[in-house]
């Protein structure tokens, strides 16, 4: 049998390329746990607001639509049909005797203090269908009041105007305000 003898410089080459040290070995995983916790922090902040945009889509859609149904009410219960300048005197903001749900609202200041996805008041839609279970934590509320705009003709009274301020609220808290000004021509 043949054995080759090693120098002590051959010994200490062979030795090194035998693997890690117990020390190499703790660093490399303290590293790589710092860059995951990284990796995994972005990974999870993405995650969380990918749902944004849905959550104000659905938003979005709940406040539009309430603002579509109102503009298209006449100004004030005492507009003509098709439209028409009424006098000032006439008009007012609230409900007026027998309506006494949003499917008797005939006219946008009728809406005024409306709120649906409220306690005890599942969100609806125009027709009085409840909508809750397709917006599951969504609620609305509507405000209307006289609010002359800026530029607006120095002519016209204040009260020839009706501010329409719809809030959505999402889930999340986090609210949608929607407005809109209606004229009395």
């Amino acid at each position: 049998m043949n054995c080759r003898k090693f120098s002590p410089a051959e010994l200490q080459v062979h030795s090194r390329n035998q693997g890690f040290t117990l020390i190499e070995t703790v660093i490399a995983i303290v590293i790589i746990g710092i860059a995951l916790t990284g990796i995994i922090g972005v990974i999870f902040n993405n995650i969380q607001e990918g749902a944004r945009p849905f959550l104000e889509i659905r938003g979005v859609e709940l406040g539009q639509g309430m603002m579509d149904e109102i503009l298209l009410k006449r100004w004030d219960e005492d507009t003509p049909l098709g439209g028409g300048r009424i006098p000032i005197a006439l008009a007012n903001i609230g409900t007026e005797a027998g309506e006494s749900g949003r499917t008797d609202f005939d006219d946008v200041d009728d809406y005024g203090g409306y709120a649906d996805g409220v306690a005890g008041e599942p969100l609806k839609d125009e027709l009085g269908n409840d909508i809750s279970a397709e917006f599951t934590g969504y609620s609305r509320s509507v405000m209307v009041d006289f609010f002359k705009p800026t530029g607006a003709p120095a002519s016209l009274a204040t009260n020839n105007y009706k501010r329409i301020r719809i809030q959505v609220t999402a889930p999340t808290g986090e609210n949608f305000v929607f407005t809109a000004i209606k004229t009395n021509f």
